[in-house]
């Protein structure tokens, strides 16, 4: 017996940024089913929405900012409970916080270094590294 090809779901998601004294700050959230792991803000893409909506949407909602996007900076594909995801990432530079974001995404800026050091995933570090190229 075949299986059946898996659904794919298709995501979008946001590196947002943002510079203090210089140096570029980059935000993370609590993911949601990995609590201890720290990810870009991500979700589904609704119907009738572009993946760059999704991006700001998915930011404003789980990371609780309003970001500005810049570009597209890379593609992760994963397998998830039986489901393949899909997720656009694009840079967006941050224009203000809105409010808390999702309780327990406990949204946190930091350095590049160090997002790219906590990102559980070589493909989110390579997302992370063409963002920064993006904004140079």
């Amino acid at each position: 017996m075949e299986s059946s090809p898996l659904k794919t779901v298709e995501q979008a998601g946001t590196v947002l940024y943002r510079m203090i004294d210089g140096k570029t700050e980059i935000l993370t959230v609590r993911s949601k089913n990995f609590p201890e792991q720290r990810i870009f803000p991500k979700g589904h893409i609704e119907r009738g929405e572009t993946p760059e909506q999704t991006a700001v949407r998915e930011l404003l909602e789980e990371g609780g900012m309003v970001g500005e996007i810049g570009g597209y900076c890379g593609l992760r594909e994963f397998v998830f409970n039986n489901k393949r995801y899909r997720v656009r990432y694009f840079a967006a530079k941050y224009v203000s916080k809105a409010n808390e974001g999702e309780p327990n995404r406990e949204p946190r800026w930091m350095s590049v270094e160090e997002t790219r050091a906590i990102l559980p995933y070589d493909d989110l570090k390579e997302v992370l590294d063409k963002c920064v190229e993006l904004i140079g």
